[in-house]
This record gives C-alpha cells, sequence and structure tokens, in this order.
C-alpha cells in the first residue's frame, strides 16, 4: 500500500513538473515571439509604426508642400504608417530621382512622389515596382511608368473654375475700357507633368465664349526656385504690353506676381488671380491685389494620399486617380483662411 502511494506522489510530482516546463516553455516562446514582432517595427516619438513611407519632393521645405506633408504624417499615424519627409534634413542638396534611389536602398514599404519632370523618374519608379515598393504621385504625374496611383486635385475642374473668374474679371476691366483684355496663364515649365495642359484646356473651353473680348496667352516659367519666378514675372509685367490679368497656378508664382506688382507700382493695373492660401496670398486676396485665389486643399491631398497608400499596402489595390475637390478663396471667405492659420 505504501508504495502504491509513493508511486503515485511520484507521478503527480512529475505531472507537476511537466506542467510547469511545459507553461515555462511557451511563455518563453510567447515573449520571445513579441520581442522578434517589435523588432519588425520601427518606434518614433512613443509611437510603434508596422510601415515606413518616404515622401519625396524636389523642394521638401516648401511651404505648400510642408504643407500636405504633415497633413499626410497625422493620417498615416492614425493607419501605423510612419511617413518621412525624405531629404529634409540632408544637408547636401540632392535630385529627386537620387532621393527615389536612396529611399529604395532604405527598404522603406512605399513612396509618394511629386515628380519634377527629370527623364529618369519613370526608370526610378520602374526600380521600386521591381523591389516591390509601391509608388504613388501627387502633384504632379508620370504617366507612362509603373507608379500605382496619382493623387491630385481635379484638374478640368479647377480649369473651369479658373475660366470662371477670368470671365468675371474680363466683364470688370471691360466696364472701365472697352477693348481686348490680355489674360497670361503662368504654366510650369515641366514638360512631363500634363497637369497645366488640363488645366489651361479647362480655362480655354470655358472662355470660348467671350471671343475676341479676351487675348490668352500661356507663359513658360521656370519651376526651379522663387528667383526664376521672380524673373519671369517681373520681365512679364515691365513688357511694353503687359497683361491685364495675371493666372498662377502655383503658390510660388502667386507670391512672386503680388509682390511683382507691388514692387513696380502696378496695383491697380494687373489683376491676380492666384493659387493655395500662402499668408501673403490671403493678404493680398484682403487687400484687393489679388482678386482670388485657387485651393487644392493641402490636407486633403495628405489625407488622401496616406490613406491610399495604406489602403494599397493592406489590399494590394488602388484607384489609379485619386482627387481632391477645388475650393474658391475671395474677399468674402478670406477671414476665415486668416483664422484658420493663426
Amino acid at each position: 500500500m505504501k508504495n502504491i502511494l509513493e508511486k503515485k506522489n511520484r507521478v503527480i510530482i512529475i505531472t507537476v513538473i511537466c506542467i510547469a516546463f511545459l507553461s515555462t516553455l511557451i511563455g518563453v516562446s510567447m515573449l520571445l515571439e513579441n520581442m522578434l514582432d517589435i523588432r519588425e517595427k520601427t518606434k518614433v516619438n512613443d509611437t510603434i509604426y508596422e510601415k515606413h513611407v518616404a515622401m519625396i519632393s524636389g523642394e521638401p521645405t516648401e511651404e505648400f508642400w510642408l504643407s500636405i506633408y504633415n497633413s499626410a504624417r497625422e493620417e498615416g499615424k492614425k493607419q501605423g504608417i510612419y511617413i518621412e519627409n525624405f531629404g529634409e534634413r540632408l544637408v547636401k542638396e540632392y535630385t529627386t530621382e537620387e532621393l527615389v534611389e536612396m529611399a529604395i536602398a532604405a527598404r522603406v514599404d512605399g513612396i509618394i512622389l511629386k515628380a519634377d519632370g527629370g527623364d529618369d523618374l519613370a526608370e526610378e519608379i520602374r526600380k521600386a515596382a521591381k523591389e516591390k515598393i509601391p509608388v504613388m504621385t501627387i502633384l504632379t504625374d508620370v504617366p507612362n511608368s509603373e507608379r500605382i496611383s496619382f493623387v491630385s486635385g481635379s484638374d478640368y475642374a479647377t480649369g473651369e473654375m479658373y475660366g470662371n473668374l477670368i470671365i468675371e474679371e474680363v466683364q470688370k476691366k471691360r466696364e472701365q475700357e472697352e477693348r481686348q483684355i490680355r489674360v497670361t496663364v503662368l504654366v510650369d515649365s515641366d514638360s512631363e507633368n500634363a497637369t497645366p495642359n488640363l488645366i489651361y484646356s479647362g480655362i480655354h473651353e470655358k472662355i470660348a465664349s467671350l471671343g475676341e473680348k479676351i487675348k490668352l496667352s500661356a507663359k513658360i516659367i521656370d519651376n526651379s526656385g522663387k528667383f526664376e519666378s521672380e524673373e519671369t514675372v517681373r520681365d512679364l509685367i515691365l513688357d511694353q504690353e503687359p497683361p491685364d490679368i495675371i493666372v498662377c497656378l502655383s503658390a510660388v508664382d502667386t507670391i512672386s506676381t503680388y509682390q511683382s506688382i507691388i514692387d513696380y507700382n502696378r496695383v491697380g493695373q494687373i489683376s491676380i488671380i492666384g493659387y493655395y492660401s500662402s499668408e501673403d496670398t490671403l493678404e493680398g486676396i484682403q487687400k484687393g491685389i489679388i482678386q482670388s485665389s485657387v485651393l487644392i486643399n493641402a490636407q486633403d491631398l495628405g489625407e488622401t494620399a496616406a490613406d491610399g497608400m495604406s489602403e494599397y499596402l493592406e489590399e494590394e489595390y488602388i484607384s489609379e486617380y485619386l482627387t481632391v475637390t477645388p475650393t474658391l478663396i475671395e474677399k468674402s471667405n478670406v477671414e476665415n483662411y486668416m483664422k484658420k492659420d493663426e
């Protein structure tokens, strides 16, 4: 009887030891798995991200771009995606192609790219696709490439909005002086970007009803920086037959035109139809120097890009075009936008 009890106790002890060992083994296994899972994630400012996406622009510190980036970053945070303004903190300046090359080498999970018309961008996008890194273009496109989607304003609708504004301004000027009104549209020199052409087409079709009352022309403007923009605008307004209305399709050109009109004492002579909601642009609308400004909301662009990239990383599918509806800033509502900036 005693031997039987001893055997039972021994079996119980062995069983308890085995259960304890297995529990310890499972616990250690789960801990190691959790540690490995954490190592696969990026931790920034106490937030853990599962994906890393590079946003790339030739002008990473330009105001409009920073607004888009900040919005995309916040939206990405909600989706567990760390979105980086790639190249912003580099001391040396690199081309957009070089930045894309560096992002590929860094093994990012995705790239959101503002194209600058470089000849090799399509090839860089192809390289990224080969490495299973999806590339989304924003604002300016690389249509003949392997990019997954293009995010922009509704270009034709934007052109129609500009067209309506031009019609209003032409009618005002013809009340003062009945002659053919000269209108110049400042078009980006980026020959690879179809967006200005679509906007210009929308403008041209909308103002067709004015017939001979208007003389519409496009001025190719260097997109490489603020100085080049100011130089082109200066030459334009100092011409023997300067335009009566200047239409700007970029934030930089709007600011350059606004400052040049003031510097060369052309206030009241040349009307400005601008783009975006920079501080200078809002000030110009408030003072009546800029008649109005078309706004493709930077926040909407950033959120749309981040959501689209998140969708693709999860589903491996996304619509080829993602559009944001343009809005209009004029004297009647400019105070609202100034309050938002404050």
